[in-house]
């Protein structure tokens, strides 16, 4: 849309104007002097006097209300900026910053009222049709911010650009939609002579948005006023680094990271070839505050399709469940779902789901996962470990040296897939999401189930038990890394368990000693529940919170085999095996209404 096509458009939404009145506004509007902002620059300042309204003739604003880090709205070439403030003689009700390099048309209320000398009629019924669109949008929520359409590629610490990397941007990029990739070689042929500030160059480069689905820059190798420009018209920020290079920050990183926020700014690693597990990546996220790092390798455009994903708003999660032993399920609907073509993009799970999605971020092989399962919790045995009731009922020296044997030194931030576990952190009295550090503590807090197992205690002095207690179902640390579909696999227990137990049976100190010393009564004991099982279920009986659910997300509860629970871990593989049957039958029949959602959600 050109910009006098904006303009008309929104003065012909005025009621009653007629056609030598509007074009009398289009006048006022096209012969009023300019004002030139760059990105970051602030055009209204929140509880200002409104004496000035503005139109956007090139570029794009954000609305920011104070004491918040994210806008609530865009505001796009051709639209007016303040003119409710403006007509209603009212403050600022928010701050507006350039969300690029941008050009507006400075309406004074002076001006305003010239043009209402000739024509009396048009204040009133300006006010009146924006006093109607006030009423209309009043206690609206704010619409969501739109995925990124423009992209900076820069190079991070001491990588040099990558040709290679970018073709491969943009062949992913064109086959989703019209894509302009642009260098400095490319403006500096179109506008000869010209700065790169020149509000031709400006003014052209954001007509691109109209234009393409898409517009990537690729900066310089040094912060040039190319860099600086790419930076500034960027909705997203590539930092690109080799895994192989110096990982100092450098002068084009620390621009953008001043221009803007975490949420904009990702961190992709090249590596020369696929490994299940990289190496070095805490060194670059150190002194990096970036929403998500990605490794990428070249060998093929699986790394840079999943990049897209993220970067358009489109990634797909897995979202898993705390459980127990059901949590084997996980492992069958992952299985199931990976059969029927899903590529998950992300894993994020609690307690028994975080210990699970470790192994798949590590492995990517749910029967190995379901082996090394085996080799925790009846191979070792590790919740027959009792010791003395101090700390736990069970001995964490053992469980931990069997997590530590599984998982290895492994480091969330070096997983290929990306992974969250979620914990729950006394000292704070909030989740706690671990995104980093070792994958076995991670794992080790996440499943600290209270009384059980001893708290996991941090660096820093935080409490960690079992995730299950505050968010057992952890789409909410999902959405906020990403926007996009989840599937999200929920574990329970069948319906509700009879204990035929007589409470007047139950044996005091004296009585307990001796039916457990006595071979012949020790079987009775087996009837009332132990201590542990009692804890089990009292915290997974308070863990299911209520979902927030987005309208693409699905929520699977597979079926569980009849007479198994939390504690049943001997029966692992026929949890995960009935699990794999009961999804794998859902994604196939043509009837089923899950079914039908899961097939839109991973069709290839």
């Amino acid at each position: 849309m050109s910009t006098s096509a904006g303009l008309v458009g929104f003065l012909s939404s005025f009621d009653h104007l007629d056609d030598r009145t509007l074009g009398e506004l289009g006048a006022l509007v096209m012969q009023a002097p300019t004002l030139e902002l760059r990105r970051g620059e602030i055009l209204i300042r929140q509880g200002d006097r409104a004496d000035t309204l503005y139109f956007v003739l090139s570029g794009r604003f954000n609305i920011m209300l104070d004491g918040s880090d994210e806008p609530i709205a865009e505001i796009a070439q051709g639209q007016p900026i303040g003119e409710i403030g403006f007509f209603a003689d009212l403050p600022r009700a928010a701050t507006v910053v350039a969300l690029r390099d941008s050009r507006v048309a400075v309406i004074s209320r002076e001006r305003f009222r010239t043009i209402c000398d000739g024509s009396p009629e048009i204040r009133d019924v300006v006010i009146t049709t924006l006093a109607r669109r006030l009423a209309d949008t009043h206690g609206r929520a704010a619409v969501a911010r739109p995925a990124a359409r423009t992209i900076a590629v820069v190079p991070a610490g001491r990588s040099a650009p990558s040709g290679s990397f970018v073709d491969a941007l943009r062949t992913i990029f064109e086959a989703r939609g019209r894509t302009v990739v642009l260098t400095a070689a490319d403006l500096a042929g179109r506008f000869v002579g010209a700065a790169m500030d020149d509000p031709s160059a400006s003014n052209w480069l954001n007509s691109l948005e109209d234009e393409a689905a898409f517009v990537i820059y690729v900066a310089d190798d040094a912060l040039t006023d190319w860099t600086q420009k790419c930076i500034r018209q960027a909705d997203s920020i590539l930092l690109v680094a080799d895994c192989k290079a110096s990982v100092k920050l450098n002068p084009s990183e620390a621009f953008a990271f001043a221009l803007h926020n975490r949420t904009a700014r990702r961190l992709v690693i090249l590596h020369e070839r696929r490994t299940l597990i990289a190496s070095g990546t805490s060194a670059w996220i150190a002194d990096r505050d970036v929403c998500m790092h990605h490794h990428v390798t070249l060998q093929d455009l699986a790394d840079v399709e999943r990049l897209f994903r993220f970067i358009s708003g489109r990634a797909l999660g897995f979202v898993a469940s705390g459980g127990g032993a059901l949590g084997a399920a996980h492992l069958g609907a992952f299985k199931a779902l990976r059969q029927a073509g899903a590529k998950f993009d992300i894993l994020g799970g609690t307690s028994a789901g975080a210990a699970m999605l470790a192994g798949l971020a590590c492995t990517d092989d749910p029967d190995r996962v379901d082996s090394g399962m085996h080799n925790v919790f009846v191979r070792s045995r590790v919740f027959h470990r009792f010791t003395l009731p101090r700390f736990s009922l069970i001995d964490h020296k053992a469980f931990d040296r069997v997590l530590q044997a599984e998982y290895q030194d492994t480091l969330i931030e070096d997983l290929w897939t990306p992974y969250f576990a979620v914990s729950s952190n006394l000292s704070s009295q909030r989740p706690r999401i671990h995104h980093r550090g070792l994958v076995w503590q991670a794992v080790r807090a996440s499943g600290s189930i209270p009384g059980v197992l001893p708290p996991f205690f941090t660096r820093e002095g935080e409490m960690l038990v079992d995730g299950a207690l505050m968010q057992n179902i952890p789409l909410e640390p999902m959405t906020a890394l990403k926007t996009g579909p989840n599937i999200v696999v929920a574990v329970n227990a069948n319906e509700a368990t009879v204990y035929p137990v007589d409470y007047e049976s139950i044996p005091g100190r004296r009585q307990l000693a001796g039916a457990m010393l006595n071979p012949f009564s020790h079987h009775r004991l087996h009837a009332i529940p132990n201590i542990l099982q009692v804890i089990v279920l009292s915290m997974m009986a308070n863990s299911q919170s209520a979902l927030d659910l987005g309208d693409s997300d699905v929520v699977i509860k597979p079926e569980i085999p009849s007479g198994l629970g939390y504690m049943s871990w001997d029966h692992h593989t026929e949890i995960f095996r009935h699990a794999y049957s009961d999804v794998s039958a859902r994604v196939a029949n043509p009837d089923a209404e899950d079914g039908a959602r899961l097939r839109t959600l991973i069709a290839p």
